[in-house]
């Protein structure tokens, strides 16, 4: 009986202890997440700010489809987890599409957004190319986005 109770309060205290260890390690990871985004933050928008007017100075010298292209060109020389340098390429998509000329036929079929929730367009698209499927819909919702305006 004395026994049982010594081991039900070691129990007792192990679990305790573990779970205070538990909310400390959530806290920790929680601050941390909050502290790279805080970082990255303003650093991201600089870059952004820098792949636009990259594009926008390509856009200058091609159509619209030449962005896509060149958007596609570059996506095919990411891997599935460069987040930024997708999102770099995004932002100079969008740029090139603001700066260059008209292709006949661009928008043509291109659903808006919220149509392209139902359809799958731009993941249709990427069927069509060798470009890993989230990084060629990030550069065709630069598309849809573009036509939509």
């Amino acid at each position: 009986m004395l026994i049982d109770r010594i081991a039900s309060r070691i129990v007792k205290r192990i679990i305790i202890v573990f779970g205070i260890l538990a909310v400390l390690f959530v806290i920790v990871g929680v601050i941390t997440i909050v502290s790279l985004f805080k970082k990255s933050g303003k650093e991201s928008a600089r870059h952004d700010d820098v792949s636009q007017q990259a594009g926008s100075e390509f856009g200058s010298t091609t159509d619209q489809r030449g962005c896509i292209n060149e958007g596609l060109k570059r996506g095919k020389k990411l891997e599935l987890l460069d987040f930024d340098p997708q999102i770099e390429n995004e932002y100079f998509v969008r740029g090139c599409l603001e700066s260059s000329r008209s292709t006949p036929g661009f928008c043509d079929g291109v659903p808006s957004g919220f149509w392209n929730i139902f359809n799958d367009w731009d993941k249709k698209q990427c069927e069509k190319t060798d470009v890993i499927t989230p990084i060629c819909t990030g550069i065709l919702k630069e598309q849809i986005r573009f036509c939509e305006h």
